[in-house]
């Protein structure tokens, strides 16, 4: 055979070779529901920081983390800060080891993913790079997987024994020469999908309940919301188009602090990722929350079942509100995983005694 036929023939088997890599590199720690049955899920994204990391910020995450006691934290992208003076490769290190330590120092696990100000250094240190200062942690649960910042984890019933919930975590990647973000890949997807079918065969033939975190929202989104005339009360417009947008009273809304300050800054509208219509096909995904659009905390549910929702910026030294900054919970019980209940907690209601 041909050198050219060699290499025609590995680029069309490439997305199946790295599925099966990827389905062969479980993660090497198990983690399992607490004897009361119960599982805490801490999500924070937009921490947006530099080498001198934000005294402040370090306060709210460290007091997070000992007045709620998560299970596990999910790091939702944009680690780093857009404003980074004199960056170097020592200087991001610092940075993402800065975010980090307070969860070694607990021994709390963890998820991470990138956001699109992460990638906006991989002239100073890949996202590759960037990846392996996470895996030096213990408690960092990423697989080795062929996509740095997109994983999966399992959680176990009680005893250790039987999938109870599973977590996915997207790499979104970057923006695209129209200046909107190109969202998951192909190769991706096809791991999503080879995924969730392994996952449904462990969990005797039904797709095995799953959460996603990503940083950049799927464009359905926008099926949350309702287009409204120009300037009209409360409405933000799009920035992909010229229409404005509120919040749609139909849909039915969860929680108490359902707020949109700025439109969404999803996926491409042009570029077809399929990501949403796999989760519907695939029927495993109970809740997909984003980051990035540091005004918005709101979370509602689409027609087809699926929950979307926002955690606001969590870190001091980017934009947000005001003086406010925001995580998001998640608790679990082993007995009725899609019954979650999820939480926004504020700085100021996290610094109350």
């Amino acid at each position: 055979m041909s050198k050219r036929k060699l290499s025609f023939l590995f680029i069309i088997l490439l997305p199946l070779i790295l599925i099966i890599i990827a389905l062969s590199m479980p993660s090497t720690h198990v983690l399992k529901f607490n004897r009361n049955g119960t599982f805490r899920i801490l999500q924070i994204n937009d921490f947006q920081d530099t080498d001198k990391t934000n005294e402040q910020s370090l306060l709210f995450l460290n007091t997070l983390l000992d007045k709620y006691a998560p299970d596990l934290v999910v790091i939702v992208g944009d680690q780093l800060s857009d404003v980074f003076e004199d960056p170097t490769s020592n200087k991001i290190k610092t940075a993402i080891r800065n975010q980090l330590q307070p969860l070694e120092d607990r021994n709390i696990p963890f998820l991470f993913t990138f956001g699109n100000h992460d990638r906006d250094y991989g002239d100073i240190l890949s996202i590759e790079e960037q990846a392996k200062v996470y895996h030096e942690f213990t408690t960092c649960l990423n697989s080795q997987s062929p996509y740095p910042g997109t994983s999966n984890l399992i959680i176990y019933d009680r005893k250790g024994l039987t999938p109870k919930l599973n977590i996915y975590i997207m790499d979104t990647h970057d923006w695209d020469k129209t200046g909107s973000n190109t969202g998951i890949d192909k190769y991706q997807l096809a791991w999503y999908q080879a995924k969730s079918n392994f996952l449904k065969l462990l969990n005797h033939g039904e797709p095995l309940p799953s959460l996603l975190f990503q940083h950049i929202p799927v464009k359905e989104i926008y099926d949350l919301l309702e287009q409204v005339p120009p300037y009209y009360p409360n409405s933000v417009k799009c920035p992909f188009s010229d229409d404005w947008y509120i919040l749609d009273k139909d849909v039915h809304w969860i929680g108490d602090y359902n707020v949109m300050r700025e439109a969404p800054s999803s996926e491409n509208f042009s570029k077809h990722t399929h990501q949403y219509e796999y989760w519907v096909k695939q029927g495993d995904i109970i809740g997909a929350y984003f980051g990035h659009d540091h005004f918005n905390s709101f979370v509602g549910e689409t027609k087809d079942g699926i929950i979307l929702g926002y955690n606001p910026s969590f870190g001091f030294a980017t934009y947000g509100d005001g003086d406010e900054r925001y995580a998001r919970i998640f608790d679990f019980n082993e007995n009725n995983i899609e019954n979650y209940t999820q939480t926004i907690i504020s700085y100021s209601e996290c610094m109350l005694k």
